[in-house]
């Protein structure tokens, strides 16, 4: 200080901001207004889309089926901290969420824009349409295009139907496709008393199920991404899994199972019976079956 300078002077500072936190948030809401917009699209270009969104569903479930796995894993000793036992009950949850959610959308019953149920409902025509797009984007005959079109329809005439109705299905499947779509109505809507009779080989079915089917859609309608793609989703979420929970019991579901090859064989070989392996065999055929008789169980 100068011997000029008034000690007795005081200097004020002031701070203004701005809180554009409602501003901000209308802009998104008007962004979102303008972008909430239906687009008419016709058949061919909603069914593209559509098998689009089950191939990428299909590369989410795999993770959160092995999440599922591993949250259900018993954290026992009083060295656990409380965090992990925090962590496991909210990954159990939120991955369960996740295949009950997919899976309702992959085999959506609705008739409303691009769904499973408007898919199951092509013509020949229509589904040729599509035969062709796929034929030329993977540089393949058209009739081999249209074997994996018919197939796929197939099932989703089976699947892509109301949950009660499933459950009386013939179908290993479509019974558990139904008691997953129950889920995702109920519970992911609001907090319910209602039960949900899960048995982790359910889970495993229709994520089985649906990871086929996108690997069968990859091929021809993304070839680019490789004859391995679903099998390195697969690795990868066992191995996110297993980091997460060390004590991940057994080993990733198509270890032994090239997840693209077997898809081919399902609608490229006859007598390999692609429906019925994919309705009711996949979980034998990946080492996956039932050995206990819950009816003797009292």
């Amino acid at each position: 200080m100068t011997k000029e300078e008034d000690p007795e002077k005081k200097a004020t500072l002031t701070i203004r901001w701005t809180d554009y936190a409602a501003a901000n948030l209308a802009a998104r809401v008007a962004k979102f207004r303008k972008l909430d917009q239906f687009v008419e699209i016709d058949g061919r270009t909603g069914a593209i889309q559509f098998l689009r969104g089950v191939s990428s569903r299909a590369s989410f479930m795999l993770p959160s089926l092995y999440a599922q796995i591993g949250s259900r894993v018993p954290l026992a000793g009083p060295d656990i901290p409380h965090w992990k036992r925090v962590q496991a009950a909210n990954i159990e949850y939120s991955s369960m969420l996740a295949l009950s959610l997919c899976c309702r959308a992959v085999f959506d019953e609705r008739s409303k824009r691009m769904t499973a149920k408007r898919f199951a409902d092509l013509s020949d025509t229509a589904l040729g349409s599509v035969a062709d797009y796929w034929a030329d984007s993977a540089k393949v005959p058209v009739d081999e295009a249209a074997k994996a079109l018919k197939l796929l329809r197939s099932l989703f005439q089976r699947c892509a139907r109301p949950s009660k109705l499933l459950l009386d299905g013939p179908s290993l499947l479509e019974k558990r496709v139904g008691l997953l779509k129950f889920h995702a109505d109920r519970q992911g809507a609001h907090t319910t008393l209602e039960p949900y009779l899960f048995d982790m080989l359910d889970l495993v079915h229709v994520t089985a199920a649906i990871a086929v089917v996108g690997a069968m859609i990859i091929d021809f309608d993304a070839p680019w991404m490789g004859t391995k793609y679903m099998d390195s989703v697969d690795e990868g979420g066992w191995q996110a899994a297993k980091a997460t929970f060390p004590a991940l019991p057994g080993n990733r579901l198509f270890a032994n199972f090239a997840i693209h090859q077997q898809a081919k064989g399902y609608w490229n070989i006859p007598q390999r019976n692609g429906l019925e392996m994919l309705l009711n065999q996949l979980p034998a055929a990946i080492g996956y079956w039932d050995g206990t008789n819950e009816t003797d169980v009292p």
